[in-house]
C-alpha cells in the first residue's frame, strides 16, 4: 500500500509539473499500473526463454492469478491458466551441468529483457501514459536487479550477482539440484524404484546435504512412512546448520508430515501436534508464504475435527498448489473431510481428481480403501 500511494503521488507530481491536468493524471496512473504488470511479466518471459535455450528444467508455468481455469501438460511442462491474467509464474531449476553457468545465462536473458522494456519506455515516453509507465517500470527493474532469494521466490539480480558468489556448502547444494530433480521427477511418475536409486546415488555422493535429506524424507513419505520421515527431519534440524530459507522449507515439510503421522496413528498426537504446529508457525516467520500452506492447514483442521475448515482449506490448496503430488494430497484431505461430513458423493468426486494426479500416493490409496468400506 505504501508503494502504491508513493507511486500515485509521484505520478501526480510529474503531471503537475507537465501541466497535463486531471485527465493526464489518470492516464499517468494507468500507465504506471500497466508498467507494474508488464515489466514482471516481461522479465519472467525472458527467464523462461533463457531456461529453455540453456537447458534448465521448467516444470510448471502459471499464467494469471486467482482461480484456476484449466491445466495442460506439454512434454514435461504443466501449463496452468488462471482467471486474472496479470502475472506469470514458473517453477525453474537446474537439470544438467554446468548448473551455475546455465542459471546465470537464463538470469542474464531475463535482465536484458526487462532492461530493454525500460529503455524502450524511456524513448517512447512522450505523454502522460508513457511517463507513468516509466515511473513504475524503472524502479521496479532496479528492485528486480537487487540480489534477493526468499522462499518460493528468486530475483533476477540474485541469479546475476548472488549465484556466482555463492559460498560453500550452498554451492554444492545448488549443484546437486539436477540429481534431486531427477528423483522428484521419478516420484511424480510413481516410479519409486527409480526415485530410490537416484536418492541412493545422491546419498552416496553427498550424505550431509539438505537436498539429500529432503529426497530421503520424500521417499519415506511416498511409502507412507510418516513417522520415519518426521524422525529424520527432527534429527537433521538438531544436527545441521540450516540457512533460514532452507529451514522454512524444512519446517513446512515437517509440519505436514507430523499431521499425516498423527492422522495415520503412527505417532502420538499429544506429543507431535504441538511440535508440528510450532514448525508451521516458524516456517511462516522465516518467510514461507502462508497461502501456500493451505493444504497443510487443511490437514491440521481435519486432524483436529474441524471438517468444514478442512474442506475449505483443502479446496484452496488443491486449486493453487503446483505440484501434482501436493494437489493429490489436498484432494485426499478434501475427500476425507467430505466423508466426515457424510457426503460420500462429493468425496468420490474429490478422490477421482486425486487419482488422476497420483493414484499410487499413500493417502490417496488409503482414502479409496476407506471410501469403499463406507
Amino acid at each position: 500500500m505504501v508503494i502504491a500511494v508513493a507511486g500515485l503521488l509521484a505520478v501526480g507530481v510529474v503531471e503537475v509539473v507537465a501541466g497535463s491536468g486531471p485527465a493526464g493524471y489518470l492516464l499517468g496512473a494507468l500507465g504506471a499500473l500497466v508498467g507494474v504488470i508488464l515489466l514482471p511479466m516481461a522479465t519472467q518471459l525472458g527467464l523462461l526463454a533463457g531456461s529453455f535455450v540453456f537447458g534448465l528444467r521448467v516444470r510448471h508455468i502459471v499464467f494469471g492469478a486467482m482461480r484456476a481455469l484449466g491445466s495442460w501438460t506439454v512434454g514435461r511442462v504443466t501449463i496452468t491458466l488462471r482467471a486474472l491474467p496479470v502475472t506469470i509464474g514458473s517453477e525453474i531449476g537446474p537439470w544438467r551441468k554446468p548448473v551455475i553457468l546455465r542459471c546465470w545465462l537464463a538470469g542474464l536473458v531475463s535482465a536484458l529483457t526487462g532492461i530493454g522494456i525500460v529503455v524502450v519506455s524511456w524513448l517512447l515516453a512522450d505523454g502522460p501514459f508513457g511517463r507513468g509507465f516509466v515511473l513504475a517500470a524503472t524502479p521496479l527493474m532496479l528492485y528486480k536487479l537487487w540480489p534477493r532469494r526468499v522462499p518460493l521466490a528468486t530475483s533476477t539480480g540474485w541469479l546475476l550477482f548472488g549465484l556466482p558468489r555463492m559460498p560453500e556448502p550452498k554451492r554444492t547444494e545448488f549443484c546437486a539440484g539436477p540429481m534431486a530433480a531427477r528423483a522428484y521427477e521419478a516420484l511424480r511418475e510413481g516410479d519409486l524404484d527409480r526415485a530410490q536409486a537416484v536418492t541412493d546415488e545422491l546419498t552416496a555422493e553427498h550424505p550431509e546435504l539438505n537436498t539429500t535429506v529432503s529426497c530421503r524424507v520424500s521417499m519415506h513419505e511416498a511409502r507412507g512412512e510418516y513417522a520415519q520421515a518426521v524422525m529424520m527431519l527432527l534429527q537433521h534440524i538438531s544436527a545441521a546448520d540450516i540457512p533460514p530459507r532452507e529451514m522454512s522449507y524444512t519446517l513446512a515439510g515437517m509440519a505436514g508430515l507430523g499431521f499425516a503421522a498423527v492422522e495415520a496413528g503412527q505417532l502420538p498426537a499429544d506429543d507431535l501436534l504441538p511440535l508440528s504446529k510450532k514448525a508451521l508457525d516458524d516456517a511462516v516467520k522465516l518467510g514461507f508464504p502462508p497461502f501456500d500452506l493451505s493444504g497443510t492447514r487443511g490437514l491440521l483442521a481435519l486432524v483436529e475435527g474441524d471438517v468444514d475448515e478442512a474442506a475449505r482449506l483443502a479446496a484452496v490448496g488443491s486449486d493453487h498448489n503446483t505440484s501434482p503430488l501436493a494437489r493429490a494430497d489436498c484432494y485426499a484431505t478434501l475427500a476425507r473431510a467430505h466423508m466426515a461430513q457424510h457426503d460420500n458423493a462429493a468425496a468420490r468426486e474429490a478422490l477421482t481428481k486425486a487419482e488422476e494426479l497420483a493414484a499410487w500416493w499413500p493417502r490417496v490409496r488409503e482414502t479409496r480403501a476407506r471410501l469403499q468400506v463406507s
